[in-house]
């Protein structure tokens, strides 16, 4: 019942793709967009959430074509995990939630230098 009353106060928390949401570029990367949006931006120490956009040219298997994702970042480390992922049908993410996944990952993963995650770090990090 908790996760149930948490998802649905997240999707009234998360707007639909608006002027202020920050594309992320990845070269060799076609038939998707990123994007993250600084205005979510959560500072806790020297970790950082923040809301990312992951938009489809294509749907995905499950049904979407985009997908809003809670990240936490370590600014301290190169590394990030998801918090929660919210999956659209459309690639605005306008419509309604098709799919709803929450549970904080205890499981921290590294990132390359070229990732969309590297990007999105040194922003959000930058004190």
């Amino acid at each position: 019942m908790k996760k149930c009353l948490l998802v649905l106060l997240l999707l009234l928390a998360v707007s639909p793709v608006q002027a202020g949401w920050i594309g992320v570029d990845i070269a060799g990367k076609t038939g998707e967009t990123h994007y993250f949006d600084p205005d979510t931006v959560r500072k806790d120490g020297e970790f950082r959430k923040v809301w990312v956009l992951s938009s489809y040219e294509e749907k995905q298997k499950g049904g979407h074509q985009a997908v809003k994702t809670l990240y936490e970042f370590d600014c301290t480390q190169d590394k990030a995990r998801s918090i929660t992922m919210l999956m659209y049908p459309d690639k605005k993410a306008t419509g309604m939630v098709i799919g709803a996944h929450h549970e904080e990952s205890s499981d921290w993963f590294g990132f390359s230098a070229n990732s969309i995650f590297r990007k999105i770090k040194e922003t959000v990090c930058a004190d």
